[in-house]
């Protein structure tokens, strides 16, 4: 059994039916990179998936447990994390408030994570502790945002396009956290616009177009498939 499985998962916007039956699944340990052109569905699925937008049809089962239907405080809480594109820090609170609000007891007795290891993942973050998150930079909330996130201690972690619009230095760093994380046990899902950076962590990479999965297949698959690029990821 797989860490996730999603089957047939729909989702509309009032009457735009945006999901039109998604089914993918993501071991434990595995980074799945999800790419697709604007418009296919990939950010509305993580939403899905979280609760925020509520499923109309389909399965969510995470570690054999459904999750389709619940309130998003229930599916976080049994183990999958969402990092979204738009950060939602909390503005007015310093940057170690931030961190102290997404802390969150671990299950199966595994070791949490502790806010000390945020700082060491992001030493900025530590010159920063005591700003309020508003007046950080686009990259540092970023970091702030996806260190919020793994406090939670979720077994499975969804990322939204985390470098839009960030500095090559910063995309670096942020890749190799991601590598790190997953290196300790925890599996993500990785919503990313450039191939480059989800070629480079991902084990598996899928691609969504008009509300589906269309490719499934290995980085290098990918590489290679020129007319599957061409198809679903270039823009004329």
């Amino acid at each position: 059994m797989s860490l996730l499985e999603v089957a047939d998962l729909h989702a509309h916007y009032d009457k735009i039916h945006v999901l039109t039956g998604v089914s993918l699944c993501v071991d434990a340990s595995e980074i799945v990179s999800i790419l697709g052109r604007n418009g296919s569905g990939r950010s509305t699925m993580l939403k899905a998936l979280i609760g925020l937008v509520p499923p109309t049809a389909g399965s969510v089962r995470l570690a054999g447990r459904e999750l389709a239907g619940l309130l998003p405080y229930r599916i976080a809480k049994a183990g999958l994390g969402y990092v979204p594109e738009e950060r939602l820090i909390f503005p007015n609170l310093t940057v170690h408030e931030n961190l102290e609000i997404g802390l969150k007891p671990a299950a199966g007795g595994r070791p949490p994570w502790t806010i000390e290891q945020m700082y060491a993942f992001f030493p900025r973050l530590l010159e920063r502790r005591g700003t309020k998150a508003g007046n950080l930079s686009g990259g540092e909330q970023q970091m702030l945002t996806l260190c919020r996130s793994l406090l939670g201690n979720p077994s499975l972690l969804m990322i939204d396009e985390p470098t839009e619009g960030l500095a090559p230095k910063i995309v670096r760093q942020l890749v190799d956290v991601m590598l790190e994380i997953n290196r300790r046990g925890v599996a993500i899902i990785l919503v990313e616009q450039k191939m480059t950076v989800a070629l480079q962590v991902a084990h598996r990479c899928l691609i969504m177009g008009r509300g589906q999965i269309v490719f499934e297949g290995s980085p290098q698959q990918l590489r290679e498939n020129v007319d599957v690029r061409r198809n679903w990821l270039e823009v004329a």
